[in-house]
């Protein structure tokens, strides 16, 4: 077990340094380039947060739309790769064009979209209709 506090707390308390102490005392570009800083620390604090759930839900959720050819045992991030590569092809030769295949894949595409922006961009989600 890791010592407290963690890479996401560390992350989250100097987020709130650089917003609360230090923005209030910049300008111009200085403030626009600790604003990116600040939500960059948001964005690495909550993946860590969330770890690799997120990537090993997508790609069994592509498991179930492409076969991706590629090696069980290899490690997620090239297996998520070679699936994604897989569902742009199959989308790429009209084969979500249409029907019950088109729908599962356009649902696929809005949760994984929906994750990355629960990452990324959260207010974003909330202020979705």
């Amino acid at each position: 077990m890791r010592d407290q506090p963690t890479g996401e707390q560390l992350l989250a308390t100097a987020e709130a340094l650089l917003r609360e102490r230090i923005l209030p005392g910049l300008s111009g570009g200085q403030k626009t380039d600790a604003l990116m800083i600040a939500r960059a620390m948001a964005i690495a604090a909550r993946q860590l947060r969330n770890g690799e759930r997120p990537e090993q839900q997508e790609l069994e959720a592509l498991g179930g739309l492409v076969e991706d050819g590629s090696d069980g045992g290899a490690e997620l991030r090239p297996r998520l790769l070679a699936a994604n590569r897989a569902l742009c092809q199959s989308i790429r030769v009209g084969e979500a064009d249409q029907g019950e295949r088109r729908a599962e894949i356009f649902a696929h595409l809005q949760r994984v979209t929906r994750q990355k922006l629960a990452e990324s961009n959260p207010r974003l989600l909330d202020e979705a209709p």
